[in-house]
């Protein structure tokens, strides 16, 4: 379906981050000085229509808060998100205006770069790439290339890093979802990962946690999330992070660049949206000042 869809993107603005642009400002028709958190500037009815990444809804529902007045429960009432490759085709298609969105995965670039009409992309935030194993599992922290190693199926035991002589269990994330990018990005690179049974590459977010969690009451299964979802969406007992050189996973080794897998998500907006248009009022605010301090009272890293 991409592939009909008229959409050119300046791919390595989009994952470094960098597109030039003016300077922030608050929603053209706003009262508040840049630097406060609400505007009221909008009604929910005209509100840019709002998709993204799973893991951006409480940032997206915060947002809607803040522009609108609304209450939390008639904000997240009002967040449609689709996940982040369908929410890139659903920007180009003209089903969505704005997007609060991770980096896409190679094969939506792909398809992106072979179209025609341009996006905007600005850096808003900060999550990253943590892997996570059963709470009884004594391994507390692997390093890239074991983490690589597991995947490619060099590594297929814990006693071979530290812990019980039992099977890995890794599961996986399909190709498209935001994890398996960073996955890509920051360990896997072009190398092959080994073949999964189709029930151990899960499509939801929240079924690579509960699965790992619950492996057959052992502590063996490993799999990959982003941190923000969950240390803050998808909490279950029985799951702790691990760590990456020792370094952990927390909002302020994130924020600080201390922990290696820490990535930028964006918020995007066609090129061709008019001046005057809800998605560029919307994409002013969550840069000024009020939209810095909106994602991070949200509880996300902010960026550098």
């Amino acid at each position: 379906m991409l592939k009909r869809i008229v959409l050119a993107i300046a791919v390595a603005a989009l994952l470094a981050g960098c597109v030039a642009t003016p300077p922030a400002s608050t929603p053209a028709g706003s009262n508040t000085p840049a630097g406060e958190t609400s505007t009221a500037s909008f009604r929910l009815a005209d509100l840019p229509v709002i998709d993204g990444s799973t893991a951006n809804i409480p940032l997206i529902s915060l947002m809607i808060q803040r522009l609108t007045g609304a209450t939390a429960t008639e904000a997240d009432n009002a967040v449609h998100t689709t996940g982040t490759p369908t929410a890139y085709r659903n920007l180009v298609d003209g089903s969505a205006d704005l997007l609060v969105i991770y980096e896409p995965d190679q094969d939506t670039v792909k398809a992106i770069e072979e179209s025609g009409v341009k996006l905007e992309s600005y850096p808003i935030g900060r999550d990253a790439l943590v892997f996570f194993t059963n709470s009884t599992n004594p391994v507390k922290s692997l390093t890239t290339k074991q983490y690589k190693d597991i995947y490619t199926g060099k590594i297929t035991n814990w006693k071979s890093v530290g812990g019980k002589d039992v099977k890995i269990v890794a599961y996986q994330r399909p190709e498209a979802s935001g994890s398996q990018a960073l996955l890509r990005k920051y360990v896997m690179g072009k190398t092959k990962m080994a073949k999964a049974p189709s029930d151990m590459i899960t499509a939801e977010m929240g079924t690579i946690i509960d699965k790992v969690s619950s492996y057959e009451n052992t502590g063996n299964a490993l799999g990959y999330s982003v941190y923000y979802y969950l240390a803050n969406m998808y909490a279950v007992p029985g799951i702790k992070m691990l760590s990456v050189g020792g370094v952990e996973p927390t909002t302020e080794t994130i924020a600080a660049g201390t922990y290696p897998y820490g990535n930028d998500f964006y918020v995007v907006v066609r090129a061709d949206a008019p001046a005057d248009s809800p998605a560029r009022k919307v994409l002013a605010w969550i840069r000024s000042e009020a939209g810095a301090k909106t994602v991070t009272d949200a509880g996300y890293a902010p960026t550098k």
